[in-house]
């Protein structure tokens, strides 16, 4: 899909619903019209009819052609002296957005490809091969994973994916999925395989590299052909989720291997995310370098500003770097806020929006935030997670646990602080044999989470077992010497529930963990 259309004039940014002049100055545009646009851009070169506009941009709404013709005589107007060039009216029938100089796509080059500005690369879904002994029968399941794969993905704002009708056509010119990532401008494919072996229906999805041509993951799903259509939707927004996941790590884990002068913008951001994390001192100070290297790069990149935020808001919440205080946590809300002024519509900001609030006790707020976040990114296991810590701070222990099981059960690559965020309404709802086990699978996997250490040690005073409280409290103090019960993270984690909380800061007490 078009992100943003550049004019000898103007800049239109789809995904921040803006229009900028090259001057910087800001063009207004109705969301309706801006709907309308999107659409168009959806299927560019392509006529998208009036009943197809009117049906996308005003579901469930019955409305005139009126409403469309305004609509797009706005747009024009906006557009200025290109604007009835761009959007041309195929008479009777509809209209079509063609951008100027459109030619051929570029081939792949040797860095990510990102719509300008984008926090993430572009994707196409291919149409899943079929094995079937009656292709006949089963010949629209290919297709028809690949659409829904590709409109699970569409909702998400984090993503860049590739229009269905043009990933389907590419495919249909044949060649390796390298060959189609060149013919597509793509960095990533998305291909895979339906078979019937029996009574049993195989799903196989691979994410592949469109530069190197190489797997970054693989998945197999096995079912019985009777379910095919009752578990179709949940295996597609698996499918979506574990992609999400594999581009997110893949990215990260490149990033950490290139050396620092040949690191974009976007690198750099990505790279900090990836560095911080691991939860420890080094790694924190590493990615508030990389990021504030980003952001020197380009002061007008939400997204490394957002990353600033959340990095500083981390480290305050946890006392990683012995740094905690509330003026840190207010400097983060800065950052994040200032992020989100430039992309208002960027998924991690109000994540981390929310993350930040959370800890200065803002918890209505950062309810808020996180289901903005969730909203914007559905089937994101990272917003599932964070979502689920705010639902903790407000007491929605069910909710809370409920989130972060999903986020758990969507991506088999959830990182492992996942169960770290679990332990704490677990903890709450006095599942304390559970809290535990999930507070040292998290500490396994991510053993800079120092919650959960504070998590570990408190369920242990409640099952009775006080020496290894006092154990797993020291091994917090070794790694965080200023960790304390007034960090915002322990002050905060059940925010509201004046019970819950004084029965926590009461158990780390026991443990030895200092005021």
């Amino acid at each position: 899909m078009v992100d943003c259309i550049t004019l000898s004039e103007m800049v239109v940014d789809l995904r921040r619903e803006q229009i900028l002049t090259h001057a910087g100055r800001r063009l207004e545009l109705r969301p309706r019209s801006f709907d309308v646009l999107r659409r168009l851009a959806s299927s560019a070169g392509d006529l998208v009819t009036k009943d197809d506009l009117l049906a996308d941009c005003w579901p469930g709404v019955i409305v005139t052609e009126d409403s469309l013709t305004q609509c797009i005589s706005d747009i024009r107007k906006t557009l200025g002296p290109d604007g009835r060039d761009l959007i041309r009216t195929i008479p009777k029938r509809g209209y079509m957005l063609v951008l100027p100089g459109a030619s051929e796509p570029a081939p792949v080059a040797a860095a990510a490809i990102r719509a300008p500005g984008s926090f993430w690369p572009s994707i196409a879904i291919l149409p899943f091969d079929e094995f079937t002994a009656a292709p006949n029968t089963y010949g629209v399941l290919g297709a028809g994973f690949a659409e829904d794969i590709t409109t699970e993905l569409a909702r998400n704002r984090n993503v860049t994916v590739i229009a269905r009708h043009s990933s389907f056509a590419a495919k249909a010119l044949g060649g390796t999925a390298s060959d189609i990532a060149r013919v597509l401008a793509v960095r990533y494919i998305l291909e895979g395989s339906i078979r019937r072996s029996g009574d049993r229906m195989i799903v196989n999805a691979q994410l592949v590299d469109g530069i190197s041509d190489s797997h970054v993951w693989a998945e197999r799903y096995a079912f019985a052909a009777q379910d095919l259509f009752v578990v179709q939707d949940e295996l597609t927004a698996r499918i979506a989720a574990t992609l999400f996941s594999g581009v997110q790590s893949h990215e990260q884990g490149a990033s950490l291997r290139r050396p620092p002068a040949s690191l974009d913008v976007y690198e750099l951001t990505v790279r900090s995310a990836a560095k911080m994390l691991q939860f420890s001192q080094a790694s924190v100070a590493s990615a508030l370098e990389d990021v504030e290297t980003a952001i020197v790069l380009d002061p007008l990149y939400g997204a490394a500003h957002v990353a600033r935020g959340f990095c500083i808001a981390t480290d305050a919440a946890m006392a990683i770097t012995g740094e905690a205080s509330l003026d840190r946590l207010d400097h983060a809300l800065s950052a994040i806020r200032r992020g989100l002024e430039l992309d208002p519509m960027l998924p991690t900001g109000h994540r981390a929006l929310g993350y930040a609030l959370l800890y200065t006790g803002r918890y209505e707020e950062a309810l808020i935030a996180a289901e903005r976040s969730v909203a914007l990114s559905p089937g994101e296991a990272m917003a599932l997670a964070f979502l689920s810590l705010t639902q903790t701070g407000v007491g929605h222990y069910a909710d809370a646990l409920a989130s972060v099981e999903r986020a758990i059960s969507l991506s088999p690559l959830a990182p492992g602080f996942y169960q770290g965020i679990a332990a704490g309404p677990l903890y709450a709802l006095d599942r304390f044999e559970e809290t535990l086990r999930n507070a040292t699978g998290a500490l396994i996997r991510s053993p800079g989470y120092l919650i959960a250490y504070a998590m570990a040690a408190a369920s242990c005073v409640r099952l009775d077992r006080t020496e290894e409280a006092v154990g797993w409290i020291a091994d917090l103090l070794r790694r965080s010497p200023t960790f304390s019960l007034k960090i915002p993270r322990v002050a905060h984690a059940f925010g509201r529930d004046r019970r819950i909380a004084d029965r926590f800061a009461e158990d780390l007490r026991a443990s030895g963990l200092p005021m």
